[in-house]
């Protein structure tokens, strides 16, 4: 019978906290682009709703920047649910029929790769080195 651990790197983002960013901050200051690490997207949408105002007052355009700005707040939507289903979880098997030296290995690279904390590491290997 086939054992596996399912090892957590902590980057995963919380849908409900996603959508509450998106629905109360995010059309024009994007603040739920900040949250799910799109800090670019979100420094773009605020620029533009910053620019949109003024472009109202002085030259009547700047309805069409809010409505476009109306638009991608709606296509973020879909991004939230995409980017917050994203979870970095590793799975690592241990049967009878693999090496558990082989299983070691794997567990020095990912943890040499910065993936897995020195807590994991060492809780997975003490879990390994008693099955041999």
């Amino acid at each position: 019978m086939a054992e596996q651990t399912n090892i957590t790197t902590g980057s995963e983002s919380n849908l409900a906290v996603s959508l509450l960013l998106w629905f109360f901050l995010g059309y024009g200051i994007g603040a739920h682009n900040y949250y799910l690490g799109r800090t670019g997207i979100g420094i773009a949408q605020l620029i533009i709703f910053i620019l949109a105002w003024p472009a109202i007052l002085l030259y009547g355009f700047g309805f069409i920047m809010f409505i476009a700005l109306g638009i991608w707040w709606l296509v973020d939507l879909v991004y939230i649910f995409q980017m917050s289903n994203k979870s970095n979880i590793i799975s690592v098997g241990s049967s009878k029929s693999t090496d558990n030296l082989e299983e070691l290995e794997k567990l020095h690279s990912l943890f040499e790769k910065g993936i897995l904390t020195e807590e994991q590491y060492t809780a997975k290997k003490a879990k390994l080195m008693e099955t041999l």
